[in-house]
């Protein structure tokens, strides 16, 4: 099952980036949206194209001094099969990363 919660984002921020995160500080949503209704602007082709109909959105929010960071996490809405991650910075897409193998889209 794909669940991506605020100890998720802490261990992510601080083996990508290097930043230290007070757990007790970040903001966790899930949300249910169609294919359609994800963001053309941080979500690529390539992204879209191995996403099912309906997806399952994890995000994660921190903001300290003059940043913020979002980290979104799709997953498959009917198997909870992961599919990528996309991180935000000050609003600004600066990583992204397909987690959906090629084996398992074989499935």
């Amino acid at each position: 099952m794909c669940y991506y919660n605020a100890e998720h984002f802490t261990i992510f921020m601080s083996l990508q980036f290097g930043i230290d995160v007070d757990e007790e500080q970040v903001g966790e949503e899930s949300v249910l949206l169609y294919k359609e209704e994800l963001d053309e602007d941080l979500v690529t082709e390539e992204l879209l194209s191995i996403c099912p109909e309906m997806v399952l959105v994890h995000s994660c929010i921190y903001s300290k001094e003059e940043y913020e960071w979002l980290v979104c996490v799709a997953s498959d809405a009917d198997t909870n099969q992961p599919l990528f991650l996309v991180c935000l910075k000050n609003g600004e897409k600066i990583y992204e990363e397909v987690l959906l193998r090629d084996e398992d889209n074989e499935k």
